[in-house]
């Protein structure tokens, strides 16, 4: 297997890489004159130098930057790690830098990285180079002890992590809190419910993180009802201080939304709020007030019952910077469009639509339009939506999907801001 790596250090190579050099006539075979002995010595063949030389580890590394780093070309970095030594010191960070874990490899994976228990009785030097681990796909294939174990024998170098499905429990936190270099932190998969005090005191130590998915089921410190000044301050939670990008889901309630989001540092610029039935409009306007200005990419979408339809008809204007706005079209309406201040920035446009919507709940195209001719949205250049908002349903509407995507095109032409522009329809949910 490519994550196997005893093999890759038991590699032992007699000769190192040979490069034929060329040939060269030897001086004392060099004569003015051409006489018999001399032309019976250029009729002979040359011999060719054997002298060894190792290919430069820099000139592996130039080849080896070649290969790009996905998931096909593991077996590829594997296999040069088996070339020689040199081309082992050059290969195996690539390797174990971003591994592929699959059920099938994660076994030989984890005998590499701990080949023991007790990380003093013996040690393996290959953890150090791993600063991705993304166990996405294993579901049935670790433990809650051996996620903890991972993470304790990988905490001073690792960057990224996915958490696993069923295998990241409480025991775990302790394990992540250690990982201080951690700079993306995706708990997206964990189903368990946790403790949202228990999160943040794991996050108080990750002062590089800048990317956060929120767990699908958290629950709050502190309820709604117990809202008031002293329990308002001794339950602030501390943010990453570097934090760029959250992805909020699940627990969120009303309260975390006007007492606690309100405090992310300014760097926040991309807010995802999605499957929190919780939320209500007041909290999120609330939250939005303080941060609207900061944001330039904002998602709240899929299924949020405590939202009403055109509950958020007038968010633009509470974010004067925003860059790309993904919405469920349940949440607005055709005076979103007419409430937009002159000449907002927005240039991308995504309109998803929950499933127990009907196409009744669609926002036509020639809305759009009319928004983008007049000048309220004069850098708009890409616009999806799904397909049960029924843009292709009738002729005309698709006449008039289509002046939408040439107008939006020609903008781009005259005035290119580096977007794909054009209209498309989607039939499965929007990443």
């Amino acid at each position: 297997m490519a994550l196997d790596a005893q093999s890759n250090w038991n590699v032992e190579m007699s000769q190192p890489m040979r490069v034929a050099l060329r040939p060269r006539t030897s001086a004392k075979n060099v004569s003015t004159t051409k006489s018999p002995s001399s032309a019976q010595t250029s009729s002979s063949p040359l011999k060719v130098s054997t002298r060894e030389v190792p290919l430069p580890t820099e000139i592996i590394s130039l080849i080896l930057s070649f290969i790009p780093r996905r998931a096909s070309s593991q077996p590829t970095f594997w296999a040069c790690t088996l070339v020689s030594r040199a081309w082992y010191s050059a290969a195996i960070a690539r390797l174990y830098d971003h591994p592929h874990l699959t059920p099938g490899n994660f076994s030989f994976f984890v005998s590499t990285i701990c080949p023991s228990k007790n990380a003093h009785i013996r040690h393996t030097p290959l953890s150090v180079l791993v600063h991705r681990l993304d166990m996405s796909e294993l579901v049935h294939n670790s433990s809650r002890s051996l996620t903890a174990r991972l993470l304790g024998r990988l905490k001073g170098n690792l960057e990224e992590f996915v958490a696993p499905q069923t295998s990241f429990a409480i025991n775990s936190f302790a394990a992540l809190s250690k990982c201080v270099r951690l700079r993306y932190l995706d708990l997206s998969l964990v189903p368990a419910s946790i403790e949202m005090e228990q999160l943040f005191n794991t996050l108080s130590t990750m002062n590089d993180l800048e990317t956060l998915f929120f767990p699908r089921s958290s629950r709050p410190g502190v309820t709604p009802w117990t809202e008031g000044p002293e329990i308002e301050k001794g339950a602030r939670y501390t943010w990453p201080p570097r934090l760029k990008a959250l992805h909020l889901a699940g627990g969120v309630d009303n309260y975390f939304l006007k007492w606690q989001l309100i405090h992310a540092p300014k760097t926040l610029e991309r807010l995802s709020i999605q499957h929190c039935s919780q939320a209500y409009v007041g909290g999120l306007m609330d939250c939005l007030e303080v941060l609207g200005p900061q944001l330039q990419h904002l998602t709240i979408r899929h299924p949020m019952t405590k939202l009403f339809p055109s509950a958020l008809d007038h968010i633009l204007l509470l974010c004067p910077s925003l860059i790309a706005f993904r919405v469920s079209a349940d949440y607005i309406s055709h005076s979103f469009f007419e409430s937009i201040p002159q000449s907002h920035p927005l240039r991308i446009l995504e309109l998803d639509c929950s499933s127990t919507a009907g196409v009744e709940v669609g926002i036509d195209p020639d809305t759009i339009f009319d928004a983008v001719e007049e000048g309220r949205l004069p850098d708009l250049r890409s616009v999806r939506v799904h397909a049960r908002l029924a843009w292709t349903a009738t002729e005309r509407i698709k006449r008039d999907a289509q002046d939408l995507g040439d107008i939006l095109e020609a903008a781009e032409r005259e005035r290119p801001l580096g977007v794909v522009a054009g209209v498309w329809i989607v039939n499965d949910e929007m990443a």
